[in-house]
């Protein structure tokens, strides 16, 4: 009788997986110690990484990254942020100094100071400055400007004089002016004027824009709306993110930058 040989235990599989596991959570660690030296954006180390990888895979790893475009777009984010949060503290001082000349100057709601994207908007009913129709000052309105823009020309930031109207034609009181266009042109120069002549304003900070009756802030259906409809609003331009941009774009292409021969100007 021939004699039956045992079987051979089988080895325990059951952890096998572990091998799998610890390999993806080498790759995992190896992954995210790359994106964290990428974040901290230290040019010689990420040269020291790039040099190792080219090594080891022996093929030109990240060539094609340009360390100086890597640096622009970090100096770019960070120049983002920096006016980002400037702006905001900037805008609530401006306005919180704004809106305690505005209560001064005793025009109740004839005066709004309104945090925007764009800046601090100082809104002037146009009820304080003209009469209706005209680009005429109103006695005091001269003052009233004044001491709206003293505060101002320690200001760094560009102003907008922006004149708006309701939807009624001057024509509805007897006005020498055409239509609203050219109302609002003849006011928004009058502020400008007031500002640089009696307030000593820099001229080269101030610009003129005209709405007409295109931006109500309430429907012209009553009265009331229509008369806060019509206003000339100084709207203070903060920086943002466009200034970011353009410094992105001159680090971008400073690099490149050829330089010309300065030719004479008809003064030289």
């Amino acid at each position: 009788m021939a004699l039956q040989s045992k079987p051979k235990p089988e080895k325990d599989r059951s952890e096998r997986w572990l091998l799998t596991y610890a390999d993806l959570i080498t790759l995992l660690m190896v992954f995210f110690v790359i994106l964290y030296s990428f974040s901290i954006i230290d040019v010689k180390k990420f040269e020291d990484l790039k040099g190792s990888l080219d090594k080891a895979f022996s093929a030109g790893v990240l060539s094609g990254l340009n360390t100086t475009s890597l640096n622009a777009q970090v100096a770019y984010g960070q120049v983002q942020q920096q006016i980002k949060s400037q702006n905001e503290t900037a805008k609530a001082s401006v306005a919180s100094q704004l809106q305690h000349v505005a209560d001064a100057t005793g025009s109740g709601e004839g005066i709004t100071v309104t945090e925007v994207t764009q800046g601090v908007n100082v809104s002037l009913a146009s009820q304080l400055l003209f009469q209706s129709g005209t680009a005429n000052l109103k006695p005091g309105a001269t003052a009233l400007l004044t001491n709206i823009a003293t505060p101002l020309k320690d200001l760094p930031y560009p102003i907008n004089i922006v004149s708006n109207t309701d939807e009624l034609g001057p024509q509805s009181t007897n006005s020498q002016f055409k239509d609203n266009w050219q109302l609002g042109d003849a006011r928004s120069y009058v502020v400008l004027r007031a500002m640089v002549d009696q307030a000593d304003f820099p001229e080269e900070r101030l610009s003129m824009w005209n709405k007409a009756q295109y931006a109500p802030l309430f429907p012209n259906d009553t009265p009331e709306n229509r008369a806060k409809n019509r206003r000339v609003d100084l709207l203070i331009v903060f920086p943002n993110d466009d200034t970011a941009s353009q410094l992105n774009q001159a680090s971008q292409t400073a690099s490149d930058a050829v330089p010309i021969q300065r030719g004479r100007t008809a003064a030289q």
